[in-house]
């Protein structure tokens, strides 16, 4: 954001209120998602949710704040469905506890990892360039997602299980 947006305490509710509306649609949309390709929108989910905190860090004003809030939590809601379901697309039945048990423990020591790391990251760069950092190293994440999704298409089913789903 440039500058602080001159909206003190009841500016921050609203944006975290606009986020909230946000992740709320996008959470009641996410079934009407299924019938999209699912490798190609897991990807467009990480890379617009990138791009998301590079455009909060290029508004001025609170509305377009609480705008680019709102689509960021529109964006985010269906990830953890999404990389779910297409996680468990691919293996077998037997192997799904344990696969979602490793994703959900990695994910789980991620979340203060990343908090830890992001205070003197804020410290360093400041709140505007903590965003871009923020927004730049979600999008570098895009090639590795796309490389590891793609690939996983071309994987042999597990013996008894199921097939990777084929998406164009």
């Amino acid at each position: 954001m440039r500058g602080d947006l001159s909206a003190g305490a009841a500016g921050l509710g609203l944006l975290w209120a606009a986020l909230g509306a946000g992740a709320a649609i996008g959470a009641a949309l996410t079934n009407q998602l299924r019938n999209l390709p699912q490798r190609h929108l897991l990807i467009a989910i990480i890379g617009l949710w990138g791009l998301c905190p590079v455009a909060l860090a290029a508004v001025s004003s609170l509305p377009l704040a609480l705008v680019v809030f709102g689509l960021g939590g529109l964006v985010w809601a269906p990830f953890i469905p999404v990389a779910y379901s297409f996680l468990q697309s691919g293996l077998a039945p037997d192997e799904q506890q344990q696969v979602v048990t490793l994703w959900t423990t990695g994910a789980t020591l991620a979340a203060p990892l990343g908090l830890a790391a992001g205070g003197p990251l804020i410290q360093l760069t400041g709140t505007h360039g903590g965003l871009v950092l923020s927004g730049v190293l979600t999008l570098l994440l895009l090639p590795i997602a796309a490389r590891t999704v793609h690939a996983r298409s071309r994987i042999p089913a597990p013996a008894g299980g199921l097939a990777p789903q084929s998406e164009s």
